[in-house]
């Protein structure tokens, strides 16, 4: 196993508070793999809706906005579909501000600014606070209490891996399936 598969692993193993052999690791070549090996461990036996990860995803919401709230950048009448544009619309002082988002979030990693001549603009995929929340579903890693593993149906299971994965792969949604191989289809090594 390469790096890349590595912090993939570990990136699983962290998340869900598992333990995953050398064996088994080498043997999941797909996220389908890593999918049914989580279930089997967790010994996960409900189907169904995702119950855990749309609480998560909620919880996200209500920090992005208390963070904003915090800093300033935003009142009290925040919705998931404003605009970025609309949040940080005094280009002059946007840096500042998404860097002071940031910090309220105490996040490790963080979308960068595109530089565009005098000013600063968002990333393609960043143009909403929903599209915010999702970047930071995707890219910071949960750690599950044990009750939010007692509760994981296997589309929650299937929601946090295809999370973990695009973030570690750089996939969009759209080049994702639970099929693609980790190796030959999203070039990991």
């Amino acid at each position: 196993m390469g790096l890349d598969s590595v912090e993939l692993v570990l990136s699983f193993e962290e998340t869900f508070q598992i333990s995953i052999p050398n064996q088994e690791a080498e043997k999941m070549c797909t996220p389908r793999n890593v999918i049914n090996f989580i279930v089997a461990t967790l010994g996960t036996k409900v189907e169904g809706p995702a119950v855990v990860t749309p609480k998560k995803h909620a919880s996200l919401c209500t920090e992005l906005v208390c963070a904003m709230q915090a800093s300033g950048i935003a009142d009290k009448t925040v919705t998931m579909d404003l605009r970025l544009d609309a949040v940080f619309a005094d280009r002059r002082l946007r840096r500042h501000h998404w860097r002071e988002l940031r910090q309220q979030l105490h996040a490790k990693e963080w979308p960068h600014l595109r530089w565009l001549g005098l000013s600063a603009d968002f990333p393609v995929r960043l143009q909403t606070l929903g599209d915010l929340v999702d970047w930071l579903a995707c890219n910071r890693r949960q750690i599950l209490t044990a009750e939010e593993r007692q509760a994981l149906t296997r589309e929650d299971i299937a929601m946090i891996v295809r999370n973990i994965t695009l973030y570690q792969t750089g996939f969009t949604e759209e080049e994702y399936s639970e099929d693609k191989r980790f190796v030959q289809d999203m070039g990991l090594e």
